[in-house]
């Protein structure tokens, strides 16, 4: 539906520009067709299954940083998001995440100039009645950051908003994941009556 979504926009955009010859505007088609082929996607856009309504956050370590950031993206694409308590139809469960810091340059004087951010998410999706959908999964977001001795507080604003960031991108990653779920639906259980002769 996104996706159906954004080639309108881009039809839209290259319907109103004006080309001067039809040789440009049939290389614009052209162009249209190769990015709606090949799987295109803008960066943060994904299809999240309608099937995935009323999901939980379940957050399982101390950093919270990471659920107001999933409810808000899954409330864009309208999932509604309700507590644990609430007997959701699913639950996301974030399992573990943690952020390491592995120093990567070293100054003549010995004192650490870079760093590698290494931020990382595991979570699962399970459904109310405890089947996995999606098993525990790892998701690793890294940045390089340089430490300037020069404006050291102006650094660790700077980490802090590396690490925001990374999280932000983390929490794209697991709405695009849940968007690769397939639903699974279990067999009905049919009721058979014995007659008794």
């Amino acid at each position: 539906m996104l996706q159906l979504n954004l080639h309108r926009r881009i039809f839209q955009f290259l319907r109103g520009v004006k080309f001067n010859t039809p040789v440009r505007q049939c290389c614009g088609y052209i162009i249209l067709l190769c990015l709606s082929g090949c799987g295109f996607h803008l960066r943060g856009l994904a299809d999240v299954p309608r099937w995935l309504n009323h999901i939980a956050i379940i957050v399982q370590t101390e950093n919270r940083h990471l659920e107001p950031l999933l409810t808000e993206q899954l409330q864009a694409y309208k999932i509604i998001v309700t507590p644990a308590y609430a007997k959701p139809a699913y639950r996301l469960v974030i399992e573990k995440d943690s952020l390491q810091k592995q120093m990567t340059n070293v100054s003549a004087s010995q004192t650490p100039r870079q760093y590698l951010l290494l931020y990382s998410v595991q979570f699962t999706l399970i459904s109310s009645g405890g089947v996995t959908i999606i098993p525990s999964t790892h998701i690793i977001i890294t940045r390089q950051f340089t430490l300037n001795n020069d404006r050291i507080l102006g650094s660790n604003y700077e980490e802090m908003t590396f690490k925001r960031e990374m999280e932000r991108e983390a929490a794209a990653q697991i709405i695009s994941r849940l968007g690769t779920a397939k639903e699974i639906t279990l067999p009905k259980k049919s009721s058979q009556v014995s007659h008794a002769d």
